[in-house]
């Protein structure tokens, strides 16, 4: 006995049916009438009359076994991502202050930095981690506020701690950071360099003009030509780095947006991955495609981030098990994407380095899968999506409401029609010209 794969995602185009099997991601094209015979016919009686039509089926994962529970499947894949990762990502906040005061900033900026007590606290914790757990690889991540605000103070020491704790025990390292880009400068990219920078994510909101309206100073002193520059710095210093570029933009502002291109230089250009980025308050409002912008970035030298259907299994780094944010107070959170002022911390660091976290909120967050509710379970999309991160849903209330106002299910269909579209043009239609 037979029956339908539960997440198949069909798109039709003139008399063709792409398919694409969402558990294992194949995709290919029909001719409707065999499509509409696959969709509609008695699967048990197309094994007999259409033999190796039936078997190319199966084998592709459209048909499967009548009592094969597919959802399991996408439970065992989630299992696996939250608690089988052993490698370590640990984001610090070295302060919640910032240089810049954005109008669309979630967080409050109380002044403050991690005292010395905490950064000696980090290096134990830090040590706990390799020594004794044993982690195969360390992925520090600093945030904020705006992290380099303490860069001698609190970035410097620990990451030497760690690039040092890395080296001895020959595991691996990374580091990284989310910063508004203006306080480095061409020493500090080459101290970067030496302390195992790989990786940061700089934002722009806009073109010179846009941007220095946005970003500014306390004496309204734009910050654009500054961030770029040092953009620039860290491309020709560090060898092996990516840049991922978060473009600001809303509806009125996105047609501007390639009045950025001309300031980087090429060696720039082939680090950096732009990341367009409506501001959510205009998000609200109208959702805007930026795919035209996008191909103009791309055309010019610049890596674009290709939208996928999720494949990882889980939604976000905050999802996993061996996943901590420690704040400059010694607070210690799983989500970045809130006020830490305010918000209730998940945890405390203690004076040996070991996290002592709030059980209840871990096995909350943890113990199931984010997906664990009657609208996802339904969902033939699951295995492009894996549902709302865990933060979202320890906020739902439980209403469908609520629960479209967290559901990623229109990005995921966008994201799979761009895919099967693009397979039309590039492989199917091409094969039908030339025929």
């Amino acid at each position: 006995m037979y029956k339908l794969s539960k997440y198949i995602y069909f798109v039709e185009k003139d008399n063709i049916v792409m398919v694409m099997t969402l558990l294992n991601q194949n995709i290919f094209g029909l001719m409707r009438e065999k499509a509409d015979i696959l969709r509609y016919s008695d699967l048990n009686e197309l094994e007999k009359t259409q033999g190796m039509f039936f078997s190319a089926m199966k084998k592709l994962g459209v048909i499967v076994d009548a009592d094969l529970d597919e959802l399991n499947e996408v439970k065992f894949r989630n299992r696996q991502a939250i608690f089988a990762d052993r490698s370590y990502r640990l984001t610090i906040n070295p302060t919640l202050n910032c240089n810049f005061s954005c109008w669309y900033c979630y967080e409050n900026h109380p002044e403050g930095r991690m005292s010395d007590e905490t950064v000696k606290q980090v290096m134990k914790h830090l040590k706990n981690k390799i020594e004794k757990e044993k982690i195969p690889a360390l992925n520090l991540d600093w945030f904020g506020g705006e992290p380099f605000m303490y860069f001698d103070e609190v970035v410097v020491p620990i990451s030497k701690k760690a690039v040092n704790l890395a080296k001895k025990y020959n595991i691996g390292f990374s580091n990284s950071a989310t910063t508004n880009g203006y306080l480095l400068n061409e020493a500090r990219v080459r101290q970067c360099k030496e302390l195992g920078f790989n990786n940061f994510q700089i934002t722009l909101d806009g073109n010179k003009k846009l941007h220095d309206k946005i970003r500014f100073l306390k004496d309204r002193t734009g910050s654009f030509d500054k961030i770029v520059e040092n953009i620039n710095f860290i491309a020709e210093i560090i060898d092996k780095v990516s840049v991922a570029l978060r473009i600001n933009y809303t509806e009125k502002t996105l047609q501007e947006l390639d009045d950025i291109i001309p300031f980087f230089s090429e060696k720039a250009k082939s680090k950096i991955l732009i990341l367009f980025q409506q501001v959510w308050q205009d998000s609200f409002k109208k959702q805007v495609d930026s795919s035209e912008v996008s191909d103009k970035f791309k055309a010019n030298g610049f890596k674009i981030r290709e939208y996928t259907p999720n494949v990882a299994g889980s939604v976000c780094y905050a999802d996993k098990e061996n996943q901590a944010v420690i704040n400059y107070d010694g607070k210690v959170f799983k989500c970045t994407a809130r006020d830490f002022h305010t918000y209730p911390e998940d945890g405390i660091l203690l004076k040996n380095g070991i996290i002592e976290w709030n059980n209840h909120f871990i096995s909350k967050r943890l113990g199931i899968s984010t997906f664990e509710n009657k609208y996802c379970l339904d969902c033939n999309l699951l295995p492009a999506c894996y549902g709302p991160c865990s933060q979202k849903m320890m906020e739902f209330n439980g209403s469908k409401e609520d629960f479209l106002r967290i559901c990623y299910k229109g990005g995921v269909v966008q994201i799979l029609e761009r895919m099967m579209n693009e397979y039309y043009e590039n492989e199917i239609k091409y094969k039908i010209q030339a025929s």
